[in-house]
C-alpha cells in the first residue's frame, strides 16, 4: 500500500504543496534573476493584443488593427489569456516581471497536476520521481522560459488539470478545465474528445458523474460564449475559433448527456443517436469545420506558407532533418507511453493511456503536439520508476529523462546540431528588438516586412505591417508572396499604401522568395529597383523606404 494512503491526509497534503514549491523554485528563481525574457512571434502578438487592451481595446474585440494593414485583422485568440496578463502587468507596473512571471505560473500547475496523477498513480515517491523527470524535460520547459506567453503552456496546465480530475473521478471540475482549455485554443480539441469518451463511460457505470459532467458542460459552454468569445465570434460558426459553432455543440452534447443519464435502460443506444444528432448539426453550422480548424483556410496558403511551418511537419520528418528534436519530442513521448505499462496497472491508469495516446496521434501528423504527449505520459513514466529499488530506480532515471534522448539525438546528429542552431539563432534575430531599430528611427508608417517579421513589428515600433504567421491573415500573405516574388511589386505596394519594405537575409522566406524570382532575387543579385531606397540596417536586416515618384 501506497505511504500516502496511511497518513494523514492534511500532512499529505501540505507535504505535497511544499515539495512542489520547491521543484518550482528551483526553476523560478534562476529565471527571475538571472532569466532573458525571449519572445518568440506568437508571444510578441500575444504581448501587442496585451497592450491594446491595456490601451483601452474592448474585451469582445480582438481585432489587431496594424496587422493586414491597412484592413486590419479579425485575430482568432482568446482574451483568457490576455486578461491574466493584462492585470500582472497593471499590478506590477513591470512588463518584464509579468512576462516572466506568467509562464511561471503556468509551469506551477503543470508541477501540480503532475504530482497529483503521479500521487494517485504510485504514491509520493512517483510524485517526486515526476517532479524530477519534469523539471529535466526540456521539451516541456521552453513552453515555461521567460517570455512564453502565446498559450501552449497554458493550454497543457488546463489539460493535465483535466487528466487529473478525470482520475479523481470529479465530473464538474473536468467539464470546466476542459472548457477552459477549448475556449484559448483549439488544439485542445483531440483531447477533449478523449474526455468526452471517458465522459460516456460514465453514462453507463456512474450516471450521475455523467450527468454532472453534461450539465456543467452545457452551462459552461453557453457562459464561455457569452463572457470570453469576441464578439465577431459570438453568432457566427466560425472553425478556428471557440465561436457559435463549438458552443452550440458543446452545450447540445452536454445537455444530451445529462438527459441521457436519466434514462433507465437503451442508454448506449440513445448516446449514439446523439452522435449522431450533433454530426448533423455541426453540418448544418457549418459543414466546412468538419474539416478540421482550417477548413476554411484559403488552399493557396497550404503551399506558400502553411507547408514551410516545421512546427506543423509530422514528427518522422525530423528523423533526418532534425534528429536532437525527433529524439527530444517523439521518441521520448513513445518511451514515456511505453513505460506507463510496466507500471501496476489500475482503473486511473487508462485516462492516462489514451491522453497520452492521443497526443502522440497528433505529433505524429504535428510534432507540436509532442509537449503533451510527454506531459501526459509522465506520470505514468514517473509511476514504472517508483516500483524500482533505489539504485536501479535512479540508473532509471538518469536513462529515462528527456535530456538523455536529446543528447542521444545530439549525438546521432553530430556537427549538424550547432550549424543549425546557428541558423536558427540568426533567424530569431531577424525579429527581435534590435532588428527594428532602423524602423523606429523613421516616421511611422505601414510596412512590407517577411511573414514572421509581422509580430515584431507590432511589440517593438509603431508601425503596421502588411502580414504576420496567421491564416486568417490569408490576403496579407499572398500580398507579401506577390511583393517579394510577383511581377508587379510596386503595384501592391501602392494599393496598400506601403511606406517601407524589410527584409532579413538569415530568414528562411528569403531563401523561399530568392528562388521564386522577383523582387528578393533582383535585391539577392544586387539589382535592387531604384523606387526603393535604403534607410536603415541592422545586422541582417535591412530596410527601404518605398517612392512612388
Amino acid at each position: 500500500m501506497p505511504r500516502s494512503s496511511v497518513a494523514d491526509p492534511w500532512t499529505d497534503r501540505w507535504t505535497d504543496l511544499c515539495l512542489v514549491a520547491i521543484f518550482w523554485l528551483i526553476f523560478v528563481v534562476p529565471a527571475l534573476l538571472w532569466g532573458h525574457v525571449s519572445l518568440d512571434g506568437d508571444s510578441l502578438m500575444r504581448l501587442a493584443q496585451v497592450r491594446d487592451l491595456l490601451h483601452g481595446q474592448n474585451w469582445f474585440d480582438t481585432s489587431q488593427y496594424r496587422m493586414n494593414t491597412p484592413f486590419g485583422l479579425s485575430m482568432h485568440w482568446s482574451r483568457l489569456v490576455d486578461g491574466p496578463i493584462a492585470a500582472l502587468i497593471a499590478l506590477s507596473g513591470s512588463e518584464r516581471f509579468a512576462l516572466t512571471i506568467w509562464p511561471a505560473f503556468a509551469l506551477l500547475a503543470v508541477l501540480a497536476a503532475l504530482a497529483r496523477i503521479a500521487r494517485h498513480l504510485a504514491g509520493q515517491t512517483a510524485m517526486i520521481t515526476v517532479l524530477v523527470l519534469g523539471l529535466l524535460a526540456a521539451q516541456l520547459n521552453g513552453l515555461f522560459a521567460p517570455g512564453a506567453i502565446d498559450h501552449h503552456n497554458i493550454q497543457l496546465a488546463l489539460m493535465l488539470w483535466t487528466l487529473a480530475f478525470l482520475i479523481e473521478r470529479r465530473p464538474c471540475a473536468t467539464a470546466v478545465t476542459m472548457m477552459l482549455s477549448l475556449a484559448i485554443g483549439l488544439e485542445s480539441l483531440p483531447y477533449c474528445a478523449v474526455v468526452m469518451a471517458a465522459a460516456s463511460w460514465w453514462l453507463g457505470n456512474e450516471p450521475a458523474r455523467a450527468r454532472a459532467f453534461g450539465f456543467t458542460l452545457a452551462a459552461g459552454a453557453t457562459i464561455l460564449l457569452f463572457t470570453t468569445t469576441a464578439a465577431q465570434f459570438r453568432f457566427s460558426p466560425a472553425c478556428d475559433s471557440y465561436s457559435l459553432f463549438y458552443a452550440v455543440l458543446l452545450t447540445a452534447g452536454g445537455a444530451g448527456l445529462g438527459a441521457i443519464s436519466f434514462l433507465p435502460r437503451h442508454k448506449l443506444l440513445a448516446f449514439v443517436a446523439l452522435v449522431a444528432a450533433l454530426a448533423v448539426l455541426a453540418m448544418l453550422l457549418n459543414p466546412v469545420c468538419l474539416a478540421g480548424p482550417y477548413g476554411g483556410m484559403d488552399p493557396a496558403l497550404k503551399t506558400i506558407w502553411l507547408s514551410r511551418i516545421s512546427e506543423a511537419h509530422s514528427a518522422f520528418s525530423f528523423a533526418t532533418s532534425a534528429p536532437t528534436e525527433f529524439f527530444g519530442a517523439y521518441v521520448y513521448g513513445c518511451f514515456a507511453l511505453a513505460a506507463c505499462f510496466l507500471s501496476p496497472q489500475s482503473r486511473k491508469h487508462w485516462p492516462l493511456l489514451a491522453m497520452a495516446a492521443m497526443a502522440l496521434l497528433v505529433a505524429s501528423f504535428q510534432i507540436r503536439a509532442a509537449p503533451f504527449a510527454i506531459g501526459f505520459a509522465l506520470p505514468g513514466l514517473a509511476a514504472a520508476l517508483s516500483g524500482l529499488r533505489m539504485v536501479p530506480m535512479i540508473f532509471g532515471l538518469v536513462l529515462g529523462s528527456n535530456v538523455s534522448f536529446a543528447l542521444a539525438g545530439d549525438l546521432i546528429e553530430g556537427s549538424r546540431h550547432q550549424a543549425r542552431d546557428t541558423g536558427f539563432t540568426r533567424q530569431l534575430a531577424c525579429s527581435d528588438e534590435k532588428a527594428m531599430a532602423p524602423l523606429k528611427a523613421l516616421a511611422p508608417g505601414r510596412v512590407a516586412g517577411f511573414i514572421d517579421q509581422g509580430p515584431a513589428i507590432l511589440a517593438y515600433t509603431g508601425d503596421a505591417a502588411i502580414a504576420g504567421p496567421y491564416h486568417r491573415g490569408a490576403r496579407g500573405i499572398l500580398d507579401s508572396y506577390a511583393i517579394f516574388t510577383g511581377p508587379d511589386p510596386r503595384s501592391v505596394l501602392k494599393a496598400r499604401g506601403i511606406d517601407y519594405v524589410m527584409t532579413c537575409s538569415a530568414s528562411p522566406d528569403w531563401q523561399y522568395y530568392r528562388a521564386k524570382g522577383g523582387l528578393i532575387a533582383e535585391i539577392a543579385a544586387h539589382r535592387r529597383p531604384p523606387w526603393l531606397i535604403p534607410s536603415g540596417t541592422a545586422g541582417d536586416v535591412v530596410v527601404y523606404r518605398v517612392a512612388y515618384r
